[in-house]
């Protein structure tokens, strides 16, 4: 029997176990548990545009002009239309989506930067919770075994140079190795590298570490969403306050009740994540503080029952006045590792689905609730694949082992807390050389340990992660979605078609920006 690792649990994972031959084995590790990942926490809907009668169109220009024209239309237009039987196969299970009290149709809702109303939600703001429920439940794969509380560090590969399983850390840091015929990686974003995130799990991801140490492609790590309303002020945030909060009449005010979305864009309110969340930031540097008006939504409380929760907790008198404190934080890695939308990476029997992957299917933004859409159809897609090609592959003999920079609490301290300042909303040429070269001695000063544990590895992590972050967005010389440098304010035509890339050479990252469908390259 073939056997399958799948690294992470989220919507893209069970959406691949889901479509996987019952004959081929599948293991699933997960560095925390089975349900804590941010698929599980989504409190926006899923895209669902069938009832549009256009094959995806409005929804596939939606998205592209979301992602400031960097998208392929291509890629965008097969995810849509890949993603309408696999959504309507869960309605047809009997998934309970939220529904109109009138007439008890689908309730379509509308998000920010959407033309139409095409959001579907369940449980109010629980869509994710609701979804991996369902999915869980309706698994039928009579040989999965899940392995929680291990981070999967790296992959093995046998003297043929083939990858055939991953060397991973338990709960006692003792290590792992687990062979397999193939490994797929649904590792999920890098966002809580940053101290204000919108993430679940605590752990920072080895996704892109992993992938960077095997020379698989980085691609567009310079674009981080930051989701502009995140319960909470500056540097204390709690948790997300859905973009269906703004969806169903919720407007931005700062503490003098000044609408200041309004003069921004056409979209006021509802424009997109970046242009919104630069919109913020620049009201907190003026010294004001910004709210969600929430007068204009009735029930509240049984909408958005989760967001409900976390408001009465953290600041129980803001109902009251109809006012949420919200701050932008980091949402969402619309970059990652560069594979085809079926997963297929540069790599043999290696595979990368869900947000850890890059397809170019976002562009330089992501548009509201297309991430769920997307983690169902990469994981049904790969699925497919690897159903179609697997291989046994010989794990007789194989070479594992990782010797990392043992960086000091106090160092990565010092890194991350000025993530957000150099790296966030808004960003500047020369601070992110200095804070690259901060980085690079950092990484090069302290020793090197082969004896690694949880705690060193996710130290190492979140360095090596931030300087991918940095050397990419030095890389791109423009302004275009959630990258916004304050030294190049203006979006150049010239890099609409240009990706940043970065490959491992040696001890050192080399970045490349290549032409999207052109055979053209210009290394730097």
């Amino acid at each position: 029997m073939t056997r399958v690792i799948i690294v992470g649990s989220g919507i893209a994972a069970l959406s691949f176990i889901r479509h996987i031959k019952h004959e081929i084995e599948v293991i699933c590790i997960t560095k925390d548990q089975l349900s804590k990942n941010n698929s599980n926490f989504a409190q926006g809907g899923i895209c669902f545009s069938m009832h549009e009668n256009d094959e995806g169109l409005a929804h596939s220009l939606d998205t592209y002009e979301a992602g400031a024209k960097m998208g392929d239309l291509s890629v965008i237009q097969k995810v849509i239309a890949k993603s309408y039987p696999l959504i309507q196969q869960l309605i047809d299970e009997g998934l309970a989506f939220d529904t109109n009290t009138a007439n008890k149709e689908l309730d379509y809702a509308m998000e920010g930067a959407h033309s139409k109303a095409r959001i579907l939600h369940s449980g109010g703001d629980q869509t994710g919770k609701f979804i991996a429920k369902h999915m869980v439940a309706h698994l039928s794969h009579p040989n999965v075994t899940i392995i929680e509380d291990t981070e999967v560090i790296d992959l093995l590969k046998n003297t043929e140079n083939e990858v055939c399983g991953v060397l991973a850390l338990g709960n006692q840091n003792e290590f792992h190795t687990i062979e397999g015929d193939a490994v797929i990686l649904a590792t999920g974003g890098i966002n809580n590298v940053f101290p204000t995130h919108s993430n679940i799990p605590d752990t920072l991801t080895s996704g892109p570490i992993i992938a960077l140490h095997h020379n698989l492609t980085l691609e567009s790590m310079e674009m981080i969403q930051f989701h502009p309303t995140l319960l909470g002020k500056p540097y204390e945030a709690y948790s997300l306050v859905s973009e269906a909060v703004r969806g169903s009449g919720a407007v931005l005010v700062n503490e003098t009740g000044f609408r200041f979305m309004d003069s921004i864009h056409p979209m006021k309110s509802l424009a997109p994540r970046d242009i919104t969340s630069r919109a913020l930031y620049h009201q907190q540097m003026q010294g004001h503080e910004c709210f969600l008006d929430i007068s204009r939504i009735p029930n509240f409380e049984t909408r958005f029952p989760t967001i409900y929760a976390a408001v009465q907790k953290h600041y129980p008198g803001a109902m009251k006045e109809h006012r949420i404190p919200v701050t932008p934080g980091a949402h969402y890695t619309v970059g990652g590792i560069q594979s085809e939308i079926n997963g297929k990476t540069n790599l043999n029997n290696v595979y990368v689905i869900g947000e850890a992957a890059c397809t170019n299917f976002h562009g330089a933004n992501r548009l509201a609730s297309n991430s769920l859409l997307e983690g169902l159809v990469m994981g049904a897609m790969c699925a497919d694949k690897v159903n179609k090609t697997i291989t046994p592959i010989d794990s007789s003999h194989f070479h594992a082992g990782v010797k990392i920079p043992d960086i000091s609490e106090e160092t990565i301290h010092q890194i991350q807390q000025q993530s957000f300042e150099i790296l966030g909303v808004e960003r500047n040429g020369q601070q992110m050389k200095d804070y690259a070269e901060t980085i690079q001695h950092a990484l090069l000063s302290c020793p090197l340990t082969e004896k690694v544990t949880k705690s060193n590895w996710q130290r190492y992590c979140v360095a090596k992660t931030l300087q991918i972050i940095c050397e990419s967005a030095l890389a791109r010389e423009e302004s275009r979605g959630v990258h916004y440098r304050i030294d190049f304010p203006i979006q150049n035509s010239n890099w609409q078609n240009l990706k940043v890339e970065l490959n491992s050479g040696g001890n050192e990252n080399v970045k490349s920006i290549t032409r999207q469908r052109e055979n053209h390259s210009i290394l730097h």
